[in-house]
């Protein structure tokens, strides 16, 4: 499964305001290493996410997967 900006955008947020700031996800991604550009010209799989571990990334493919699920 591709996880993709738009979801990053959209997914539910840990404060009060929904979604993720690209800045944020920004330094995230550079934090493990992940390649931003081509996150955000690509998606990147849900799997390079959950092996990070973070649970931003693990928040970001359930968000994603019940997307999927949902239709």
């Amino acid at each position: 499964m591709i996880v993709t900006l738009d979801h990053l955008r959209r997914a539910p947020s840990f404060g009060a305001r929904p979604g993720f700031c690209a800045q944020g996800g920004r330094e995230w991604f550079a934090y493990y290493g992940l390649d931003w550009s081509a996150f955000v010209r690509d998606g990147i799989q849900a799997e390079t996410l959950e092996a990070t571990g973070d649970a931003l990334g693990l928040h970001l493919v359930a968000f994603a997967r019940a997307e999927a699920v949902d239709g």
